[in-house]
């Protein structure tokens, strides 16, 4: 059965096309990563090189590990207000001008960002990566801060995050639920939502992250696609060695989950929901693709365990999604249910446990496993066929995982993963303990007068009953 409306932040598990599977099977392995190498600049910067012959297009990408998980106290979501402000005109530069000159060069200019990174990238034309570098120096050392544009910058960034939030149903339930699960950690902030500080941030606030989130030893510049090495690293030394040093942000470190969590919330969803997760080790753990596989086989539709469990009429749910959000410093496997009014809630959440804790008492089946295995390899592979692509997989392996050999060494691991592998990481990672639970009661159903908001969910304060 098909969801009443997406999951919002997160990038599903859900089964590959044929078509994109036979691309995997074409696809070449981790070739373009064959001549990478890191190289530390003098001011604490280090630059991957990845030179891939057979690429049309350079891209030139500078990430920052000023995610919102180390966004400043008080100053929640100014890591998304970066991704306007670092267009907003340099010393020699005008307001829109990198983007425009990117453009006359032929090639694309954006940027996005997570709980772990922020990335600003530009493809271009081989013979235009000295303009891209010379661009990205020129907002490092002197990107130009007024407070009108402070003021413009915040005012689309919070009319963004309103759009996006109303245009996600599960919007406040995942974002309930992640604040639950990770309370202190700003992980449970959603990057995307609508929960910021901005309504004070002004130059000077701007400024200040502005020089520690763009500090060179915070930084790493990734270069792939077609490009000469040695030149350029010539150019790299020329334009972005000389950026002085300058003290980065303070750390983030996740907390350890002691015992399970539970929750109940009524929000404006348009149905009842059930929310699990269990905490996961972070993105560099040798458990990582193991569950990578596990999501994938609990969500790989029609045939994934949960939709087999829990769409039966007798049980009653409308649908089911499952997700793992991997991220450094630690994650979350979860399931989504939508309930159906009038159906036993507690029958509900004892039929998802169940199924979960299978995972750990018995290995999956071999064609389970084996159709996990060609999904993650084929959206690995398809990722890989471009510059930008290789420079996302590099890019975000050397920040979160420590190692830009990452990206390649994980699908090894998957293509060489057994189901008594799954298991083992399944009985580690999805205890109790680490467990976290949350029923959502949907205000729009009760205002409407339906009974499946009249009952108490499990979780549920009896006082807080019908109402």
């Amino acid at each position: 059965m098909k969801p009443a409306g997406p999951i919002p932040m997160l990038v599903l598990v859900v089964a590959l096309a044929p078509a994109v599977a036979a691309a995997a099977a074409a696809a070449p392995g981790p070739a373009p990563f064959a001549q990478a190498r890191v190289v530390t600049l003098g001011n604490g910067m280090r630059v991957l090189l990845a030179p891939d012959a057979s690429a049309t297009a350079v891209d030139v990408a500078v990430w920052s590990r000023a995610g919102a998980a180390r966004e400043p106290a008080g100053l929640a979501g100014i890591s998304r207000l970066f991704e306007r402000l670092m267009f907003t005109g340099s010393e020699h530069y005008g307001p829109q001008e990198h983007v425009q000159r990117i453009a006359a060069a032929g090639g694309q200019a954006g940027a996005y960002g997570t709980a772990d990174l922020a990335c600003y990238h530009q493809t271009v034309p081989p013979g235009s990566l000295e303009l891209a570098l010379r661009l990205e120096a020129d907002r490092i050392a002197s990107l130009r801060l007024s407070p009108d544009a402070v003021s413009e910058a915040v005012r689309a960034t919070s009319e963004d995050a309103r759009r996006h939030s109303e245009a996600q149903p599960w919007g406040p339930a995942l974002r309930a639920f992640y604040e639950l699960a990770w309370r202190p950690h700003p992980y449970g902030r959603l990057v995307f939502g609508p929960d910021h500080d901005l309504a004070g941030v002004g130059v000077a606030e701007c400024r200040s992250f502005h020089r520690s989130a763009f500090a060179p030893g915070e930084l790493l510049v990734t270069i792939t696609g077609r490009f000469d090495a040695d030149e350029a690293l010539r150019a790299v030394r020329r334009w972005l060695e000389p950026l002085g040093r300058r003290p980065g942000l303070p750390a983030s470190v996740a907390p350890v989950q002691k015992a399970a969590r539970r929750g109940w919330e009524r929000l404006d969803v348009p149905l009842d929901l059930l929310l699990v997760g269990w905490k996961v080790p972070g993105h560099a753990s040798a458990e990582t693709p193991a569950l990578g596989l596990l999501a994938r086989i609990l969500a790989a539709g029609p045939d994934g365990r949960m939709e087999r469990a829990l769409l039966p009429d007798s049980v009653g749910c409308l649908s089911v999604q499952s997700a793992l959000d991997s991220r450094r410093e630690g994650g979350l496997l979860y399931v989504v249910a939508a309930v159906k009014a009038g159906t036993d809630s507690a029958r509900i959440e004892r039929v998802l446990l169940e199924q979960m804790e299978r995972l750990g008492r018995e290995p999956v089946g071999a064609e389970e496993l084996e159709r996990a295995r060609r999904q993650e390899e084929a959206a690995t592979l398809l990722g890989w066929q471009t510059a930008r692509g290789c420079a996302d997989a590099l890019g975000s392996a050397q920040l979160v995982d420590g190692d830009w050999r990452a990206a390649a060494l994980r699908l090894e691991r998957v293509r060489r993963l057994t189901a008594a592998d799954l298991q083992r990481a399944a009985a580690r990672v999805l205890v109790p303990s680490g467990r976290t639970v949350l029923w959502v009661s949907s205000a729009r159903q009760a205002a409407a007068g339906q009974t499946g908001s009249d009952r108490t969910l499990p979780g549920q304060p009896p006082s807080q009953g019908a109402r």
